[in-house]
């Protein structure tokens, strides 16, 4: 038997900074909570799968797999599986609509600290700015020094 697991992240935009976020409305509509893209795993598929197919289903984007890196994993209680989160380097900011009751928005890392998110999906965000930003030095380091 397959043990489902969660494949979450979000998109970033090398251009811009920015992440891509999906804005829902609460059931009452006064609240709007913010979130990754993701969804469960199909039988057979790794983790970075996952999050290639969900982006592919919710958004319509097909990314280049090999820019898709991962952030880290995690034991995720609310869904009492395994959640691998990753974020998708994207060259072009594609714009969305809404669609269903959900938005779609480009945010910066520094305008996330204003948005109402589960602990979780803060801290994946947070995890996830931590990991680009390392990712960007280490290759500012490596031009300076000659490498790339």
């Amino acid at each position: 038997m397959h043990k489902t697991f969660y494949a979450s992240g979000f998109l970033y935009s090398l251009k811009t900074k920015q992440i891509l976020l999906l804005q829902t409305q609460s059931g009452d509509d006064s609240v709007t909570i913010w979130s990754t893209l993701g969804g469960d795993s199909l039988d057979g598929e790794d983790a970075q799968a996952t999050f290639h197919r969900v982006v592919h289903e919710v958004i319509n984007v097909d990314l280049n797999s090999k820019h898709i890196y991962p952030i880290y994993d995690y034991f995720h209680e609310g869904l009492d599986k395994v959640n691998y989160v990753f974020y998708a380097e994207v060259g072009k900011t594609p714009n969305f609509d809404s669609f269903s009751n959900n938005t779609l928005s480009w945010v910066s890392f520094q305008e996330t600290i204003k948005l109402l998110f589960s602990n979780q999906t803060k801290q994946d965000v947070v995890v996830g700015q931590r990991v680009i930003n390392l990712k960007e030095r280490i290759e500012e380091a490596n031009q300076e020094d000659g490498y790339l």
